[in-house]
């Protein structure tokens, strides 16, 4: 009889899955009553009734939080669309090929000894090395603009664009052509918050 559950068993064992369903909660005093459960359905800004919404019309919203609207058909205001990078986008060149690694430097003691942090990973790497394949063009039509979110390649038949993944020390890079592929070959310096500290 002692592996056996008896009825008081399976009955607590049913609350204990199923609490009985009343209006008071065992955990707060508070009454639930004048609750009602939410749904899908009221996700989002309240939705007036009909009586309502033109007493709310006659409310000038105006300031810092008042909501925006676009103009017309548009999705979005022109204020929360982005222009900085418009320009890129419509611009007819064609974007070249290229291939962007990730490189380290590292010692002896961390290649044979292990002694250092340094992990094979990307966040172990303190350089950006872009190879840019420029077909047709010279280093005298290139024109290369560094900063530090980005980089911007412009040639007259090529522009390449980049935000970086990091942001780079624009000082301390350097570039450099390959006249037999017609390829530029740019080393950036990473620059990290925690990169003192980590290597």
């Amino acid at each position: 009889m002692d592996g056996m559950m008896n009825f008081n068993d399976l009955k607590a064992l049913q609350e204990l899955i199923n609490p009985p369903n009343d209006d008071t909660d065992s955990d707060t005093d508070i009454s639930q009553q004048g609750l009602r459960k939410l749904g899908p359905g009221d996700i989002g800004p309240l939705k007036e009734s009909p009586s309502s919404s033109s007493s709310s019309s006659s409310k000038n919203l105006t300031g810092p939080h008042a909501p925006l609207k676009p103009e017309g058909d548009e999705i979005w205001h022109s204020s929360e669309a982005t222009t900085s990078s418009s320009a890129e986008l419509l611009d007819p060149r064609e974007v070249p090929e290229y291939e962007i690694k990730f490189k380290q430097s590292v010692t002896s003691e961390d290649i044979y000894l292990g002694m250092g942090f340094k992990t094979p990973g990307s966040a172990s790497c303190e350089w950006i090395t872009v190879l840019v394949k420029l077909p047709g063009e010279s280093v005298k039509s290139v024109e290369l603009t560094v900063e530090s979110e980005f980089f911007d390649i412009r040639s007259p038949k090529y522009r390449l664009y980049l935000p970086t993944p990091h942001s780079i020390d624009p000082n301390n890079s350097s570039a450099k052509w390959h006249n037999d592929t017609d390829t530029l070959e740019l080393t950036l310096k990473l620059v990290r918050e925690f990169d003192g500290i980590n290597f």
